[in-house]
């Protein structure tokens, strides 16, 4: 898969992360304020897998940018010596 598409993708999955997150915090309060434990549960578990697709994108993320600036600086150090 070429970079741009993995980008998108990783965009997307993220944003699907972050939705969970946001879904389960919703969730939880709405289950504490009703009482409902199973509420409060599942809210906890959404809120938890959507916490750790987010940091696994945003590590991707950040690994694919470290590299993007290591081979810009390669590049950049190799028209100096030239």
């Amino acid at each position: 898969m070429n970079e741009m598409k993995q980008t998108t993708v990783d965009a997307a999955i993220s944003a699907v992360g972050s939705k969970a997150t946001y879904t389960g915090a919703g969730l939880s309060a709405f289950g504490w304020l009703t009482s409902s434990e199973a509420g409060v549960v599942i809210g906890i578990l959404l809120g938890v897998i959507g916490l750790v697709v987010n940091l696994y994108f945003k590590h991707r993320e950040d690994k694919r940018q470290q590299q993007e600036h290591e081979a810009r600086m390669r590049a950049m150090r190799a028209g100096q010596h030239e």
